[in-house]
């Protein structure tokens, strides 16, 4: 039995040495990325950044897997990715809710409103509308029927939503509402309230001479 000789060619220690594997770049940008992807819970302004942290980490599991490469990172790309789409994810569903919320809010503040108009109350249904609205509500009230409003949709203006009334009948007029959430601080209390600021009265359909 013979004994094995070292190689002299290679250094002592060397060949129990793995070969070293640099980190990749974009690996390490995914996870960044994936971290920071947090900042789309505060505004949905910032839901870009998840989005371009889901491009940087696919890209960084391409580079880490490409034949030859040699590269570490893949556990930093896939990290990064999760991060980035759980974050995602649950601004989305955030944004989602908070809208359906507001829309719901609308519809009722409009109902709230017509109330008003149909029982008398004008000074409750003034104190709900801005300036320009304010000036509808006499001629509302008069074509006003008992049509109810519609499901409220995001207005062109930010923070803005629209309500449609259905004509109640054949003589009564429909309208246009564009409600604003307004918070008030009332006894160190922050308190939402919905204002009216354009009212658009729809004028009913003229009937043929006759009927």
């Amino acid at each position: 039995m013979h004994a094995s000789h070292p190689d002299p060619s290679i250094p002592p220690g060397d060949a129990q040495q793995p070969a070293y594997r640099p980190v990749s770049g974009l690996a390490l940008a995914a996870l960044v990325l994936g971290a920071s992807s947090a900042v789309a819970l505060v505004s949905p302004l910032f839901f870009v950044v998840p989005l371009v942290a889901v491009a940087v980490a696919v890209a960084a599991l391409a580079d880490v897997g490409r034949d030859g490469a040699a590269k570490a990172g893949r556990f930093a790309a896939v990290a990064g990715l999760a991060l980035a789409a759980g974050f995602g994810a649950q601004s989305l569903m955030s944004d989602v809710v908070s809208r359906s919320i507001a829309a719901g809010r609308a519809a009722a503040a409009a109902e709230i409103l017509l109330q008003a108009m149909r029982e008398g109350r004008q000074a409750d249904a003034e104190a709900m509308c801005g300036p320009e609205a304010r000036e509808q509500i006499v001629a509302a009230a008069a074509c006003l029927g008992p049509g109810k409003p519609l499901r409220a949709r995001a207005g062109d203006e930010p923070g803005t939503w629209v309500v449609e009334i259905a004509p109640g009948g054949p003589r009564a007029c429909g309208a246009r509402l564009v409600l604003t959430p307004v918070t008030s601080v009332q006894q160190g209390r922050s308190i939402e309230r919905w204002l009216v600021t354009a009212y658009e009265i729809q004028e009913p359909p003229v009937m043929p001479s006759g009927t």
